[in-house]
């Protein structure tokens, strides 16, 4: 009985003094949500935390339904690694990298997942764990989908740890995945893709410390829907009739990637119907007001809104020579809802550039 409690107060005094070794820049990101993440459809693993997460409205999803092959010549001599067979859905798909608490396994997590996904009536097309997931399966799986963020709203340290999360793992030890779909009432499918395995390190320093035998998870979500077809644009003429009425008009085709303030090309069609009334109406002065939804910090979406509003003031400015004394740009985040936050419909309302008369 002494010896289990020598031991065991061992253990404990070298975990604590492993947890003491994390740089503290570092354990701050762990223990903190990503700027702007939220939860997807789908309740986190209790105390985990979102390290990094991506949001497309329209994307496409390769989901595994079966293991890796031709990592060796054994099965292939071409050595193309590959998925043994795959089915490829299309729809508005969010991609979260969760680090899960310490002390849990991957058995653990994931078969809290399929419990509360198998409540939902959720169908498996896919499962497996360990050497029978293929082939160097996290090295098709895991790499090439880990999130790699860049910009201004991560921090460094976020950016260096969402970058090597799943870089080293064993996989003849511990990784899981599971695959399947279910219905969602109203119309439209949800397809989930739950990756989970355990840090082992790595050669990164202080950033292989602090994520060392930490499970992570990458959950795909992919819900099925229609594309938009340009629904959003609104000519140089309709513009003017909304600003003559109302004072205002909301811009739904001014595009950003997430969590970013750079303007993507498919903004150029309606930067430039603004453009063609503010040369139209040579005393016409606007602002340009940016809006988000409510997710994440009050300060954050401020910044943020702010962010995307410069970028479009300087478009037209630099792209379409409106004079900038013509323009002022300025965020409001949240404060400015067209609908409520409460529905993914709402929030996507709310997201928008709006041009206000001055």
């Amino acid at each position: 009985m002494r010896r289990l409690l020598i031991a065991a107060a061992v253990l404990a005094w070298s975990c604590g003094l492993a947890q003491a070794q994390i740089e503290p820049r570092y354990a701050k990101e762990l223990a903190a949500n990503a700027p702007g993440s939220g939860d997807q459809l789908l309740p986190r693993y209790a105390g985990s935390i979102i390290l990094a997460q991506t949001r497309k409205d329209f994307d496409e999803l390769v989901l595994p339904l079966g293991p890796t092959v031709g990592a060796s010549y054994a099965s292939d001599p071409d050595k193309k690694l590959r998925y043994s067979k795959t089915e490829t859905v299309e729809g508005r798909l969010t991609r979260t990298i969760y680090v899960i608490p310490e002390g849990r396994s991957t058995l653990e997590v994931v078969r809290n997942y399929t419990n509360e996904l198998e409540a939902k009536g959720a169908k498996t097309l896919f499962e497996c764990s360990k050497q029978a997931c293929g082939e160097e399966f996290y090295k098709l799986h895991g790499i090439p989908r880990a999130l790699k963020p860049e910009g201004t709203a991560y921090s460094r340290e976020r950016r260096a740890l969402a970058g090597n999360v799943l870089d080293y793992v064993d996989p003849d030890q511990d990784q899981r995945l599971w695959v399947g779909t279910w219905s969602q009432e109203g119309g439209g499918d949800v397809y989930v893709a739950l990756y989970a395995a355990t840090q082992t390190g790595g050669s990164m320093g202080d950033i292989s410390a602090a994520l060392k035998g930490r499970v992570l998870v990458m959950l795909d979500v992919l819900e099925t829907k229609a594309m938009q077809q340009n629904l959003a644009f609104v000519s140089a003429d309709q513009i003017g009739g909304a600003l003559g009425k109302d004072g205002r008009v909301a811009l739904y085709g001014i595009y950003f990637d997430f969590d970013k303030a750079d303007l993507k090309p498919e903004s150029d069609k309606q930067l430039a119907e603004m453009a063609t009334l503010l040369k139209s109406q040579a005393g016409l002065k606007v602002f340009i007001v940016g809006h988000t939804d409510n997710k994440g910090t009050l300060a954050y979406n401020l910044d943020l809104s702010q962010r995307r509003a410069d970028s479009v003031a300087r478009a037209l400015a630099s792209r379409y020579g409106i004079a900038a004394d013509r323009i002022v740009s300025k965020g409001v985040g949240p404060l400015s809802p067209l609908a409520a936050n409460d529905t993914e419909d709402g929030q996507a309302k709310n997201r928008r550039v709006e041009l206000v008369k001055q």
